[in-house]
């Protein structure tokens, strides 16, 4: 297979990914093929780190196959998983948004491929195509939106009385 037979199986399959990523769903296949030009696949084995809590944090991953932990530092050391992440999710959204740290540390929990989309290049696709990115920026402001109503209602649930 040559080389540039490669990169074209390579980007249909990334392509053919992002598909199935909600923060994508609004796009169309040429707004697809655009996005997939700045994005870098990552291999990981089960047990990496990902990023850890506190890390300065700039670029989104998203799950193309595999499990990744997304654990939280209680009482200072010990971590507690707080979620799962599987093919179609993604980690770390406000990295792309601002100069934000990392909430939590993400592992391998299985063997994992990833695609990552850092910052720079995130910029670069709203400078270069601004329509795409205000349709990528409004599909995560929905997905935080969401992460922000489940963590109140569970904050709910356990601030509340028992009956």
């Amino acid at each position: 297979m040559t080389s540039i037979n490669s990169k074209n199986v390579l980007k249909k399959a990334i392509i053919n990914c992002l598909a199935g990523i909600p923060i994508f769903a609004e796009l169309d296949s040429d707004e697809l093929n655009t996005v997939a030009d700045h994005l870098h696949v990552s291999r990981l084995e089960s047990g990496d780190i990902v990023f850890s809590e506190g890390d300065p944090g700039d670029e989104v991953c998203f799950v193309v196959d595999g499990t990744l932990d997304v654990l939280k530092r209680y009482n200072g050391k010990v971590e507690k998983k707080i979620a799962i992440k599987a093919p179609g999710g993604s980690i770390g959204e406000m990295g792309v948004i601002g100069n934000f740290s990392r909430t939590a540390t993400v592992k391998a929990q299985t063997d994992a491929t990833l695609l990552t989309l850092t910052r720079n290049r995130f910029d670069q696709i709203c400078n270069g195509h601004p329509k795409i990115g205000v349709k990528i920026l409004r599909a995560i402001a929905q997905l935080l939106s969401l992460h922000l109503r489940d963590t109140s209602q569970e904050l709910l649930e356990r601030i509340s009385p028992r009956n």
